[in-house]
């Protein structure tokens, strides 16, 4: 009996515990849902990069036209003629005119250019809009060369223009100014500045333009303060590595410390420099320790288990003792000594104990008027015949007999009323081997004193079989 109780509240608390574990660790596991946020991130570096590129190409494309065009031909036909003042002024009113159609094409630029430029075949500056000279002569081909290999190849291209000896940091899109053989004179360019609000412009979500400098990712424009500085600080350097593993191996994402970056490399702007947009989710990081949060829950149960097995086997101890005692009285009852009874003193089983004692006394034709502790009869009510017995003390009996009882003296009389009893219970055939002298005599004494104190006389017993059986 111990061990079931104690196996079935063990698995009870197995069974809550790990269906707890399971529970609590799936809500924390789904708190950070890292491929959700990892695509996430993704979708939106993919999308503010398509942005991005979309619109350099369409500038490529609309300076590309106006590269053809007589104007800007014949203002690079001749670059000794525009070392004249009055034809650089022709060509910065050229510059300008070309900056407010861009402006009024909705259709084709977000917004417009922010520079417009000429240079000539060797890359230098011819001439710019709003006139500033100091940028006349300045050799762009020099400082930017995809600006050289796009104007060898004839082709248009687009370009981050970082450089520190600019005013400005540019995203810039040319294309050649060809003459009427198709061959390249120059570049007419447009640029467009490069600021925080630039690129929150072309990402939504909050994108950060990274280029590799030194060989860490270094934060050009931001639309997302805590991401850029998370990318430039040094408490996040795992997103740092990986971010540079994944402009090395093309991936599209990298994950370091509490934030999952989507990576869009800018592989077509440029000579091939190591520029990308990112977009950075910050997790609370709850998911990659859910196991660490979750475990006390075992812990627990597992302590919960221990607690069962002591509590299991102190309760089982208090109901197996006295099931036990009873178990090995009523034996010895069987085995022939009908004088054992259950002495045990117990709040549950006690009262058991009591009716069982009585089934005994029954059974074993022993009468006992006696109360438990909380003042119960200990015997049933006596039988017609037992108050028949009685009857001397109210006068309705044979008096001559009560009083040859009361004559007798004592040793003889229990001596007698014994082996009448014992006689009478063999002649119905009942075996008296388990009623001693010494116990009979005991219990009738016990008997009498109550029925005394009932009847406010001495009382005495005589036996009698009635009905086969022995009163």
């Amino acid at each position: 009996m111990r061990l079931k109780i104690i196996l079935t509240h063990a698995i009870v608390v197995l069974l809550v515990g790990v269906l707890s574990f399971v529970i609590v660790r799936s809500k924390l596991t789904g708190a950070d849902d890292i491929a959700a946020t990892k695509a996430a991130a993704e979708r939106g570096a993919s999308g503010a990069a398509g942005v991005m590129q979309l619109q350099l190409l369409r500038a490529e494309l609309w300076l590309a036209e106006q590269g053809g065009g007589d104007v800007l031909r014949d203002r690079l036909s001749n670059v000794e003629l525009l070392q004249d003042k009055g034809r650089r002024e022709k060509t910065t009113a050229t510059l300008d005119d070309l900056k407010r159609q861009a402006t009024d094409a909705k259709s084709i630029f977000a917004t417009g250019p922010d520079l417009a430029a000429v240079v000539d075949a060797s890359g230098k500056a011819v001439g710019r809009s709003d006139n500033v000279q100091a940028y006349a002569g300045e050799d762009f081909g020099a400082s930017y060369p995809a600006l050289m290999d796009a104007l060898k190849e004839n082709r248009a291209g687009s370009d981050l223009w970082l450089d520190t000896k600019f005013s400005h940091k540019y995203l810039v899109s040319y294309a050649p100014v060809k003459d009427k053989d198709g061959k390249a004179l120059g570049m007419v360019l447009f640029g467009w500045t490069l600021t925080d609000q630039s690129i929150a412009s072309v990402a939504d979500g909050g994108a950060v333009l990274v280029v590799v400098e030194g060989g860490s990712p270094k934060v050009k424009a931001k639309a997302n303060d805590a991401v850029a500085t998370a990318i430039a600080g040094d408490t996040e350097s795992a997103l740092k590595d990986g971010i540079l593993r994944a402009l090395k191996s093309g991936a599209d994402s990298a994950q370091g410390g509490t934030y999952v970056a989507g990576i869009s490399a800018l592989r077509n702007i440029g000579n091939g420099q190591n520029a990308a947009l990112i977009v950075g989710k910050k997790t609370t990081g709850i998911s990659e320790h859910a196991n660490d949060f979750a475990l006390p829950i075992l812990l627990a149960t597992a302590v919960g288990i221990v607690g069962v097995f002591i509590a299991g086997w102190l309760l089982g101890s208090y109901v197996t003792e006295p099931v036990g005692k009873m178990e090995e009285t009523l034996l010895q009852v069987i085995n022939g000594n009908t004088n054992a009874r259950i002495q045990i003193e117990h709040a549950e089983l006690g009262g058991l104990a009591f009716r069982i004692n009585q089934l005994l006394n029954t059974v074993l034709g022993v009468e006992e008027d006696d109360t438990d502790d909380e003042g119960r009869p200990s015997a049933p009510p006596a039988p017609s015949h037992f108050q028949e017995a009685l009857s001397v003390d109210s006068g309705g009996g044979d008096s001559s007999a009560a009083a040859a009882l009361a004559a007798e003296p004592e040793a003889q009389y229990y001596g007698r009323l014994y082996q009448e009893y014992i006689d009478a219970k063999r002649a119905n055939g009942e075996k008296v081997d388990g009623i001693t002298q010494d116990v009979f005599v005991q219990r009738i004494k016990g008997m009498e004193k109550d029925a005394a104190a009932k009847a406010g006389k001495p009382v005495r017993y005589q036996v009698q079989r009635r009905d086969k059986q022995v009163v």
